[in-house]
């Protein structure tokens, strides 16, 4: 594994403690640019806009998760803000200026618009359409080992969420993500320790509108794993290469991965697993981004430590190091005003009240390459423009080859610049 150095960063300010949960990028104005919204144990939502924080919701109680999307079918995306107590506040973006606003300053204004009391204990949080009926539902998960899914509902006063399935788990709930099946039908998967998962599909039949659900439990499948009851983190919806869509289009489910707090990532595909790796690192949350820009995505895995690892779905991996402890972080794009576009951003909450924001992080491929080979690549390029016009050259040029690669060895390993082969 290379080790990579990215530069460019800025800090926020912040304070309080977070949970894993409760930090997010989400389009909450619905520009088309994600912002960055943090929720603290104290009751207090930041909300940033490039590099400002634009506004500050107090007390809301102990924030242990946020989430974004058009739960409401409204047309615009809404802020969820879920607190420990069981309060579910949702907040609606009003564009508006302020006084001291001016067009180098963004400004806008979320409006609370509806809030409810659920099951207390929210340990996650999902937005997305689980039973494929057209419309985005809530899924909770809870400390008790209970997994809820809710869905909006109007009515003559409003509306309301409704909640629509619980789910018991076998043990503690890690996290939720959403994924895709053989046949392109959502499914839901619950990580649990040691590696293991739920899958839930919840489908909806639209002339009858009753659910079909399926309910199936995945043992661990890596024998590094010492600790079957060590936390565990999933994530779905993994998109391939643009050449593995092309050749297996609808013949397969999209992979998907899981990585433990002892240090180990796992790809699965088709309920098999592909590999694993292991780390020496306490793995604690998992990440996707396309970092190469080829059209896949790339799993992001993070250390309380600070040790961040990038790996593709063919194994390769790279590893950065921020240089300090982390409490929370999350990886995808994000604009900030030295740039002129959403750029892939590295995001950090640190113990130091600080959110570390490493962006343009994105690079052409995250395999090693063979510095010699490169060479050799752009010689035998050269030898067949010039053979083709002087084929006496070709003796000339194989040795002066062999002469600049040793030169080069030596160079780099003894720092010799005189060398003569």
């Amino acid at each position: 594994m290379r080790s990579v150095s990215f530069v460019k960063h800025i800090e926020l300010s912040f304070f309080g403690n977070i949970h894993q949960s409760a930090l997010c990028l989400g389009d909450v104005d619905n520009d088309g640019n994600d912002e960055l919204i943090i929720g603290n144990t104290d009751g207090n939502l930041f909300i940033y806009k490039e590099q400002e924080c634009v506004q500050i919701i107090n007390s809301l109680g102990m924030i242990t998760a946020v989430g974004v999307g058009d739960i409401l079918k409204c047309g615009s995306n809404v802020l969820i803000v879920i607190a420990g107590d069981g309060w579910c506040h949702i907040y609606l973006c009003l564009s508006g200026t302020s006084e001291d606003n001016t067009s180098e300053s963004p400004s806008f204004k979320l409006k609370p618009v509806y809030v409810q009391r659920i099951p207390a204990n929210t340990k996650t949080l999902l937005i997305g359409d689980i039973d494929d009926d057209g419309c985005l539902e809530l899924v909770l998960g809870l400390t008790d080992r209970v997994v809820r899914s809710y869905r909006w509902m109007q009515n003559f006063t409003g509306g309301r969420l409704v909640c629509l399935n619980k789910w018991e788990c076998a043990n503690q709930i890690g996290n939720v993500t959403l994924s895709y099946d053989i046949n392109q039908q959502p499914c839901l998967l619950i990580s649990q320790p040691g590696g293991t998962f739920m899958k839930i599909q919840c489908h909806t039949n639209q002339k009858s509108d009753s659910a079909q659900m399926t309910v199936k439990y995945h043992p661990s499948m890596s024998t590094k794993i010492r600790n079957n009851g060590i936390s565990s983190k999933i994530i779905g919806n993994l998109h391939m290469y643009q050449r593995d869509r092309d050749m297996k289009q609808n013949e397969s489910s999209l992979p998907y991965a899981i990585a433990t707090l002892d240090g180990t990532l796992m790809l699965f595909k088709d309920e098999k697993m592909l590999w694993s790796y292991h780390v020496d690192q306490q793995l604690f949350v998992l990440n996707k981004m396309d970092v190469t820009g080829d059209g896949s995505v790339e799993l992001i895995a993070c250390s309380w430590e600070g040790y961040t690892y990038i790996l593709d779905q063919y194994k390769n991996a790279i590893k950065f190091q921020t240089q300090e402890p982390v409490a929370d972080f999350c990886a995808g794009l994000y604009k900030l005003k030295m740039t002129p576009k959403p750029v892939p951003c590295l995001i950090y909450a640190t113990f130091h009240n600080k959110i570390l924001i490493f962006y343009d992080v994105g690079f052409p491929d995250i395999t090693a390459k063979n510095l010699i080979q490169l060479i050799e690549q752009k010689e035998d390029e050269r030898d067949e423009r010039e053979s083709k016009s002087s084929p006496s050259l070709e003796n000339i040029h194989r040795l002066k080859k062999i002469s600049t690669k040793k030169l080069l060895l030596n160079w780099c390993l003894y720092g010799n610049h005189n060398l003569r082969s």
